[in-house]
Formats: structure tokens, C-alpha cells, sequence
């Protein structure tokens, strides 16, 4: 289903419509993203700001909300509905994936209080992923109070809520 550059409804209400019938028709599911601006440029050969009108339009009937530097995703009757915290699935952005991994080896008593958590590099490696996708998971596990950074030497494991108290 391409856009028509001969119908009269605008193109970028075109694509609205197009992505609107995936949600309907369940191929793009409540909580799920829905493709990129760039994913969206490049299927229908339009210009970013014709997808970003698009995703706004889609946004003013409540079908999807935005989360600044995450996407947009579709809503739940109009209601915003993140992906879960922690998941693991393959919609899941890849920093998430990772801070999930991270996480669930601190919940298991692999990685103690106090002790380091793998490194960028090494998060890197084990997970395949650029730099900035590592860092990314560990200022979100930061930001959780999981772990803490000391400059220039890593990120160590925070300790327990019931051993601080």
C-alpha cells in the first residue's frame, strides 16, 4: 500500500492512514513502535518532514505517542503505553535489552554491591553493539540507581536499597 501523489488527501495523511491500517489490522500491536522516521522515509520516499507530519497527525487522533530519543509507539485507546520496563524482546531497543541482562546477573547475585559491572567495551562485545548503545544501558541503570560510575575507573553495582538503610 503506497501513498497516491494524485489523491487529494495530503501525502503525509496518506502514510497516517497506511500506518493506521497496520494498528488495525493488529500487524503493528499497543505498546509496539511503529517503524523509524528513517524506516518511513525510506519505504515511501518522502522527505523526513513529510514522516514527521505523518507521526504528528497520528499523535493528534491518539493512536500513537512519542517518547523523546525512543520513537513512537502505539497507544492503548489512546492512552500511552511504554514498552515494559524490562524486556527482553526483540521490539525492546537494544540499550534496554542489554540494562535487562545487566540487571537480572545484579538480581541473581552474580554482579555484588560494590563490585564492577562489565565494562562499555565489553558490553560492546558480548552483545554486538555500538559504543554509544552500551553507554546508553548503563546511564539508564544509572539512572534506575542500579549502579554508579566513578569517573575514569567504571560503573560498580549500587548497594541494595536494605543495606543503605
Amino acid at each position: 500500500m503506497d501513498p497516491d501523489h494524485e489523491l487529494v488527501a495530503p501525502i503525509y495523511q496518506q502514510i497516517g492512514k497506511i500506518i493506521r491500517h497496520r494498528i488495525e489490522s493488529g500487524e503493528l500491536r499497543p505498546g509496539q513502535p511503529i517503524p523509524s522516521e528513517q524506516a518511513l522515509v525510506k519505504e515511501f520516499g518522502v522527505a523526513r518532514e513529510t514522516v514527521r507530519r505523518a507521526v504528528a497527525w497520528l499523535r493528534e487522533q491518539g493512536i500513537v505517542h512519542t517518547v523523546p530519543q525512543r520513537g513512537s509507539f502505539v497507544t492503548v485507546d489512546g492512552a500511552a503505553v511504554d514498552p515494559p520496563v524490562w524486556s527482553t524482546g526483540d521490539e525492546a531497543p537494544a540499550y534496554l535489552r542489554i540494562a535487562t541482562h545487566v540487571k537480572k546477573r545484579i538480581d541473581a547475585g552474580l554482579l555484588k554491591p560494590g563490585r564492577p559491572i562489565p565494562s562499555e567495551k565489553q558490553l560492546c562485545q558480548e552483545f554486538e553493539v555500538s559504543r554509544v548503545t552500551a553507554r546508553k544501558a548503563v546511564e539508564y541503570l544509572r539512572e534506575l540507581g542500579l549502579v554508579h560510575t566513578v569517573p575514569r575507573r567504571g560503573s560498580y553495582v549500587a548497594p541494595r536499597q536494605d543495606e543503605t538503610g
